[in-house]
């Protein structure tokens, strides 16, 4: 039987190997193609190595079994990958970039030619120098070109500008030999002032690290908005450096200088964290400037005379005229030292940034199972005055809502109303309406439906949500939940109104149904000097405010809430994403040639490209949100003139789970962020467009059905109000009055509360309630009434 024979594959063009008696990092230039060996080239240095191996040799020293000191091992890892290479987006780092393939494509792509430059000698001078001339540059170039060609990567991208370094404070590594592998800091020495020739006369200061010592103090100045007199340190070198120019310099605002101590590591060091300002130097009208931080350095480093008067108040004051700070020096420093989401907070202030400038990592449906399993309880003061249920002249006030609402369907799983002012055991009474079933609960205000349309009777089989959870807990009433229903309540993160606000916009996408249709709806302007007095508008008792409450509540869980959350399976099904479908969904399904290549330079060169727009949220393409480091550090931060600006990316049209962006210096990879609502997965973008065309046909389609219903609220919201605005006409002609009464609003209140916490005989709720039942008042007891409103307004 014949031997067989063990074939030896070629290595791979551009395949990476090291040689272990030297150390040194190979790239495979050339193997095969009839070849008798393989051209290695040394990866580091400024100058070419290149070595030629026997394909016997390089066989023997490169197999598995070889223990020889100088054994070819292949390596993986490429320090010059296209993941690991510094780009710039600036045009002329482009233009060079493309001009240094441009001058040597010629020369590598001709095969023949690009091996005799492979080999040393008179041979290769000669192809060097004539290809030189042709292309009208020095050999030099050629020769510089040529070597990085072969070293980087035998790519385009290999012959990539370095104007990028040009001014970097950070210089990434040069990778000039395998130790120059890691980051280093230079700070510029400027002999001269850098940039054109000033407009202006004077001499200004040169920048310098002495100088950026005293911006880092002022920009701390700047983001507090500390109070002033302001004292700042000031080297020694600096002052020397000061004096040199102008001797009489006398540094006022200088802090003492004190003991020195071991120096040790601050917390915003350790942290990176930024200094900001406190919530009573916050204000727009209080916080600092730029020219009050550049004119008090100016006084601290160019103070020659100062004269006071005996009290002490600044008369002359006179500055060198050398040395001279100017705003744009330290908005330099602020626009390139101080990092973009600090920037971002001083401009908008502690408040706003907490509101809506702040990133946003998440979602409350990301830690969500399903329906049932976290209820949000929240309250407000509606806005609107009601009148008492026995006398439309007595306004009682504006009533306190209650809602409950299921985190994941975002259904109204409980409602409660009452005039009793917001606390935390009336919270506790929402509970027995959540249990309570619906329709039962509707029939006590004249509204039939059936079961099926309001769906909600249990308690969360986890627990509630709400802001301030753990105070609940003083309240006996959340007490004895906890200890005999084993209901726990937590608290919403502080500061951060992305859980909060699930609950609290349902306080304005309910009520707005009815408000139109309403008298006694108080605007925003009701503290404002000038206001019309809402109160004297009120018609509605609080069962028929709670009535219209219930119809809006009815519409509101029929009504399609987005286009971001529902289900795919939902949406192909012909389900319109209303809470109420999410919640009946969720209840029943719930519960190639010799080279290579990595996987991330296909990628690049493959993927087709498109814009994305950055927000707060994420960088957005397609109605899907990105995130990445580069997107977290800095696009997520994006406001102003760079708000929504577009972002180039790469994305594979088969699979939306990942994209591809620059990030600060190289290509990055963007993941789905947790702000998506419904996270799209690994789905195909075709899949992707289908499904969002039929989730805007549903909701399209879903409107249109309940377009009827909608006249019918309307309609009757407008009925009632306006029955009970002649109504409450007609008392006010019988009492002699022309807008109803609030002085005694107080007592009538008390009135309300008192008949509210009685135990009541079920009404009848047919027919119109008719307000003439009640005993018409004699002329004493007008008389009367009178005379007490009259003291009331005089205060007697």
């Amino acid at each position: 039987m014949k031997e067989k024979i063990r074939l030896f594959a070629l290595p791979a063009c551009r395949e990476l190997v090291r040689d272990e008696s030297n150390g040194k990092l190979y790239r495979v230039v050339l193997a095969g193609g009839g070849a008798p060996d393989v051209v290695l080239c040394h990866v580091f240095g400024s100058r070419l190595e290149i070595v030629h191996v026997p394909i016997s040799e390089f066989q023997r020293r490169s197999a598995s079994d070889c223990q020889s000191e100088d054994r070819f091992v292949r390596v993986k890892e490429d320090p010059f990958d296209e993941f690991k290479q510094v780009t710039s987006r600036t045009e002329g780092h482009v233009w060079k970039s493309q001009d240094n393939w441009n001058r040597i494509k010629t020369l590598v792509e001709d095969l023949d030619l690009f091996k005799k430059t492979l080999y040393r000698g008179a041979q290769r001078r000669r192809i060097l120098e004539k290809y030189a001339d042709g292309q009208h540059v020095s050999v030099q170039l050629i020769r510089r070109l040529h070597r990085l060609y072969l070293q980087r990567g035998m790519t385009p991208s290999s012959l990539a500008s370095n104007l990028w370094r040009c001014g970097r404070a950070e210089q990434p590594p040069r990778l000039l030999d395998e130790s120059d592998v890691k980051s280093e800091s230079k700070e510029r020495q400027f002999t001269n002032r850098p940039g054109r020739r000033p407009s202006g006369v004077g001499h200004y200061a040169i920048p310098s690290k002495l100088l950026n010592q005293l911006f880092a103090q002022y920009v701390d100045i700047y983001l507090t908005n500390k109070e002033g007199p302001w004292h700042v340190d000031v080297p020694d070198e600096l002052m020397e450096h000061i004096r040199r120019a102008s001797a009489g310099a006398t540094f006022p605002a200088r802090r003492p200088a004190k003991q020195e101590k071991q120096a040790r590591q601050t917390g915003r060091a350790r942290a990176g964290q930024w200094p900001h300002a406190a919530p009573t130097r916050d204000g727009k009208r209080r916080r600092r400037t730029m020219q009050e931080m550049v004119d008090h350095l100016n006084y601290v480093c160019r103070c020659t005379r100062e004269l006071r008067d005996a009290a002490g108040e600044v008369i002359t004051l006179e500055l060198a005229p050398f040395e001279e700070v100017t705003l744009r020096q330290f908005q330099h420093y602020w626009l390139t030292r101080v990092p973009v989401a600090v920037r971002k907070r001083r401009a908008m202030g502690e408040r706003t940034y907490a509101l809506t400038g702040r990133p946003k990592h998440g979602h409350a449906l990301q830690h969500s199972v399903g329906p049932g399993a976290e209820f949000m309880i929240d309250a407000t003061v509606a806005d609107v005055y009601l009148v008492s249920r026995f006398s439309r002249i007595f306004v009682v006030g504006r009533p306190t809502v209650y809602l409950a609402m299921d985190v994941w369907s975002r259904m109204i799983v409980g409602v409660l109303v009452t005039l009793d002012p917001p606390s935390f055991a009336a919270v506790a009474l929402v509970l027995e309406n959540i249990i309570t079933p619906k329709a039962e609960f509707c029939a006590r205000y004249g509204i039939q439906i059936e079961q099926q349309r309001w769906p909600c009777q249990y308690l969360p089989s986890i627990g509630f949500v709400a802001d301030r959870g753990s105070d609940y807990m003083k309240a006996d009433a959340w007490k004895m939940v906890t200890q005999h229903m084993h209901l726990s309540i937590s608290n919403v993160k502080v500061r951060d109104p992305l859980m909060r606000a699930l609950v609290e916009r349902r306080f304005g996408v309910i009520p707005v149904h009815f408000q139109r249709e309403s008298f006694g709806v108080v605007e925003k302007d009701a503290t404002i000097r000038g206001a019309p007095h809402y109160a004297w508008d009120a018609t509605d008792t609080l069962s028929e405010f709670t009535k219209k409450l219930l119809r809006a509540i009815l519409v509101y869980i029929q009504t399609p809430i987005g286009c971001e959350g529902a289900d795919p399976d939902m949406i192909f099904r012909g389900m319109a994403d209303t809470p109420l479908n999410r919640w009946n969904w969720g209840m029943d399904n719930r519960t190639g040639a010799l080279r290579q290549h990595s996987l991330d330079e296909i990628r690049l060169a493959t993927w087709p490209r498109a814009t994305a727009t950055s927000t707060d949220r994420g960088l957005e393409w397609q109605g899907v949100y990105y995130t990445s480091p580069y997107i977290e550090s800095t696009l997520i931060h994006c406001w102003g003139k760079q708000h929504r600006e577009a972002v180039p990316i790469q994305f594979n049209p088969g699979d939306m789970s990942q994209i591809i962006l620059v990030g600060k210096d190289r290509p990055e990879y963007g993941y789905q962020s947790g702000t998506n609502k419904q996270m799209p997965g690994d789905v195909n973008l075709m899949e992707w467009n289908i499904k969002c065309l039929v989730d805007r046909a549903n909701s399209r389609k879903q409107k249109q059905a309940m377009q009827s219903e909608r006249v019918m609220e309307n309609l009757n919201n407008a009925r009632e109000s306006h029955r009970a605005k002649r109504e409450q006409r007609e008392a006010l002609d019988r009492a002699g009055l022309t807008h109803p009464e609030t002085v005694g609003m107080h007592a009538a209140r008390k009135q309300e509360r008192r008949t509210a916490k009685a135990p009541q005989v079920p009404t009848s709720t047919v027919g119109p309630y008719d307000s003439d039942q009640t005993e018409d008042p004699t002329e004493s007891d007008i008389a009367d009434r009178l005379r007490r409103n009259t003291l009331d307004l005089l205060g007697d």
